[in-house]
């Protein structure tokens, strides 16, 4: 689900409309809805928008130092683990959108730019099995699938 074949401005897309996409499915709702799971062990709205913060802050961080360093290698820190360093869970709904928001900008200003050749730069990413290779594509495609998937989500709690 996560590697679904997006091209490069297929990519730009998806991650430049996905706020835009929470926003407006949010938009409106009282602020106890956004914070309260539709039933028991299942995620609130607000938690999904904190899930996607933090694979965003891990996932944009690696394609920062892919494009910055010449074929660095790090050892990959699994979302789930990062969060809890986080106070994304308790903060209020519009203000953690807004700070997903202005990252996804600043995310967007450093991909646009550039060339279709930067797209493949490289890392070696450790600490999750045998060392492998990955691009700025490859992780900026991860975040715009598996973001598309939690705007899914957002859209089935909303609703429901």
């Amino acid at each position: 689900m996560y590697d679904r074949p997006l091209t490069i401005e297929q990519v730009l897309t998806q991650l430049k409309e996905q706020p835009r996409a929470i926003a407006a499915l949010t938009a409106g709702l009282p602020k106890v809805r956004l914070h309260r799971a539709p039933s028991r062990g299942e995620w609130s709205v607000n938690d999904v928008l904190a899930h996607l913060r933090s694979c965003s802050d891990m996932w944009g961080r690696y394609i920062a130092l892919i494009i910055a360093e010449d074929r660095p290698t790090y050892r990959a820190m699994n979302p789930t683990t990062w969060i809890k360093s986080t106070n994304y869970p308790e903060l209020e709904f519009a203000r953690s959108l807004g700070a997903f928001a202005e990252q996804r900008a600043e995310l967007l200003a450093l991909l646009r730019p550039l060339p279709k050749a930067a797209w493949s730069r490289s890392a070696t990413v450790t600490g999750a099995g045998r060392p492998r290779e990955r691009t700025v594509l490859e992780y900026a495609r991860w975040l715009a699938n598996h973001e598309r998937s939690h705007v899914k989500h957002i859209a089935r709690i909303v609703s429901g």
